[in-house]
């Protein structure tokens, strides 16, 4: 079989496109399934509601003696935003993605995310289990945050 170069070249450039749009498609639906996956799990209350825009990032949490450090790091509207704070009381050893999910942090909202001023109740909406680890005393984890909104 013989190849001429014209031909090759159209291959190439082919495969190149079809690697390119594998590229954008992949992390595409992706995102797609977690915003469509997003059910309304958490811990809201009569007369409150979820809503976003998301907070989609890894979140780290560190036992320290009863307590447990919450920091999370992950982007809101295409803007980097870092919440961190103290879960109390809370025990890593024990905590699965499951149990993760509905963990609800108090006025910890990101400036410029929902409000400008921040400070709303969030939740731990979606933990994305393959991206779940727990040693026992450190989980590392990709999440979706939702903000706590009134009805």
């Amino acid at each position: 079989m013989r190849f001429e170069p014209d031909e090759m070249c159209r291959k190439t450039r082919k495969t190149e496109e079809t690697r390119r749009l594998s590229r954008v498609i992949q992390p595409a639906l992706a995102v797609l399934l977690v915003v469509f996956s997003l059910a309304a799990e958490g811990q809201v209350g009569p007369g409150e509601r979820l809503s976003g825009p998301a907070l989609v990032g890894s979140v780290t949490i560190t036992q320290v003696n009863a307590d447990a450090t919450f920091t999370f790091i992950g982007m809101c509207k295409g803007n980097g935003k870092l919440i961190s704070t103290t879960l109390s009381p809370f025990t890593v050893a024990n905590t699965t993605a499951a149990s993760l999910e509905g963990q609800r942090l108090q006025g910890q909202g990101p400036a410029g995310c929902l409000s400008q001023a921040g400070g709303e109740d969030v939740i731990v909406n979606t933990v994305i289990t393959p991206k779940f680890a727990n040693d026992g005393t450190q989980i590392l984890a990709e999440v979706v945050i939702l903000f706590v909104v009134p009805q």
